[in-house]
C-alpha cells in the first residue's frame, strides 16, 4: 500500500492544554507560543492508496473553515480554506473518490469534516471505520463526555448511519495489512492505526511498520510519559500506552506517525537514559 501524508487544517491549541502537567518554562523551550498562549498544530491525515485500488482516508480533519463562526475560527486560528479539499485536488482526487476513511477517534479535529453543517456527508462513497468502543464512546451520550462529542459528531453519526463500521478489538484488520489497535488513554476508544510494510510517499527508507499514534502521542514533543494533552480522558492509560509501543517503536525501527505536528509527519524514536525517548530521524514527507 501507499500513504501520501497530507495536512487537512491548521489551527492553534492552547500550549498548556497540550502539555497537561509540564509547566510553560519547559514546553515553551520546544514550541512557541502567541501572546494567547496558543501553539501552532496541523490536523494531519494520510491517504491510503491499495493494491487493489482503493484510496482511503486516515481522519478527516477540522472539516471546511466556513463551517464555523467567525469567532470560532478566530480562536482556533483556522485557515480560510479547507486544506483537505487542496491537497487531495493535488492528487488529482475529490471527496468522491475515497472509498473508505479510518478514524483514531472522533474528537472535531479528527471527524470534523464528515458531514457539513446541514448533515450531507462530506464523503458520498466513503465507508467509515473505527473502534468499536470509540462508536460507543461518540453515540452513548454519557453527560461527562458532551464536550469531547458534542451534538454535531453525534449527528454525524446517525445521518451516515450504515456506513459507520465498528471494529471488535478481537478482529482488528479492516483491510490487508492495516489494524486498528486499541490506544486508550486519549479517549476510551481510540485507536492506533498499524500499517504493515507501506510505501510513504517522500521517504527512501524501507519502512517496516508505520503506526499512526492517535493522541496518545500528538507530536514530536510528547515522547516523555507525562508529556500528555490535558484532553486525555484517561492520562495513566495514555502513559501505559506509550510504556507498551515506545520500547517497541525503538526496538523494532518502527516509524511512529504523528497526529498535529506542526513540523514532520512522524518520527523514528530511540531510548534515552535521561528523556526517556528521543527522535533519531525525521519524516517530513514532501515539502510541506
Amino acid at each position: 500500500m501507499n500513504l501520501t501524508p497530507l495536512t487537512a487544517n491548521t489551527f492553534l491549541s492552547d500550549g498548556g492544554a497540550m502539555f497537561g502537567l509540564v509547566p510553560k518554562g519547559i514546553w515553551s523551550r520546544m514550541v512557541e507560543a502567541d501572546e494567547q498562549n496558543r501553539i501552532r498544530q496541523r490536523a494531519i491525515s494520510l491517504l491510503i492508496e491499495t493494491e487493489d485500488g482503493k484510496r482511503g482516508l486516515v481522519e478527516t480533519g477540522c472539516g471546511d473553515p466556513v463551517w464555523f463562526s467567525d469567532r470560532e475560527r478566530e480562536m482556533s486560528g483556522l485557515e480560510e480554506e479547507w486544506l483537505l479539499r487542496q491537497s487531495l485536488a493535488e492528487q488529482n482526487l475529490g471527496f468522491e473518490d475515497i472509498d473508505f476513511i479510518l478514524l483514531s477517534h472522533a474528537h472535531w479535529d479528527h471527524a470534523g469534516g464528515l458531514t457539513d453543517p446541514e448533515g450531507n456527508p462530506v464523503f458520498p462513497n466513503a465507508e467509515i471505520f473505527l473502534r468499536a468502543a470509540e462508536v460507543e464512546c461518540a453515540t452513548g451520550g454519557d453527560p461527562l463526555l458532551y464536550k469531547s462529542y458534542p451534538p454535531k459528531i453525534q449527528a454525524a453519526f446517525e445521518q451516515i448511519g450504515d456506513r459507520i463500521f465498528p471494529v471488535p478489538d478481537e478482529d482488528p484488520e479492516v483491510l490487508p495489512g492495516i489494524y486498528l489497535l486499541p490506544a486508550e488513554g486519549h479517549t476510551e476508544g481510540q485507536a492506533c492505526i498499524s500499517f504493515t510494510r507501506p510505501t510513504l510517499s517522500g521517504c527512501d527508507r524501507e519502512v517496516a511498520a508505520a503506526i499512526f499514534t492517535g493522541d496518545n502521542c500528538p507530536t514530536q514533543h510528547h515522547l516523555r510519559m507525562v508529556f500528555q494533552s490535558a484532553y486525555d480522558t484517561y492520562p495513566l492509560k495514555t502513559r501505559a500506552w506509550k510504556r507498551t509501543w515506545f520500547p517497541r517503536c525503538a526496538e523494532e525501527d518502527l516509524l511512529l506517525l504523528f497526529t498535529h505536528d506542526a513540523e514532520a509527519y512522524g518520527a523514528w524514536i530511540q531510548a534515552d537514559p535521561k528523556k526517556e525517548y528521543v527522535v533519531t530521524d525525521m519524516y517530513t514527507g514532501d515539502p510541506l
